[in-house]
């Protein structure tokens, strides 16, 4: 099993409820956070907010902007996207189910 964590995210002045764990396969781990107000039928400036993060914890990735100073040096080591407004949460809803679906049908037809 793995552990959920309850956080929160501010976004233009809005509080998001998200929820982050780690996702661990060998010699991999990621950190995940998502979450979202939902829908609140408005555009960007009263509309929903939703944020998703993906951090690099151990392995081989490669992400670009998440950019961040450690000891002196710039390490990009993760992504994060926020949305605002109703617009924006279908979107990125439609672009990671888009992305999920293409990687799977791909790793299934390398499994045949």
């Amino acid at each position: 099993m793995y552990a959920i964590k309850a956080n929160e995210k501010k976004l233009n002045g809005q509080i998001v409820p998200t929820f982050e764990r780690n996702v661990a396969e060998p010699r991999t781990v990621l950190k995940v956070e998502a979450g979202t107000t939902g829908y609140k039928g408005l555009c960007r400036e009263a509309g929903g907010r939703t944020y998703f993060k993906l951090e690099c914890r151990i392995g081989d990735f490669f992400f670009s902007p998440m950019v961040y100073k450690r000891n002196g040096k710039k390490e990009v080591y993760g992504i994060e996207i926020a949305t605002c407004g109703d617009a924006g949460l279908e979107a990125i809803t439609k672009a990671l189910q888009f992305a999920l679906d293409a990687i799977n049908d791909q790793r299934y037809e390398a499994e045949v």
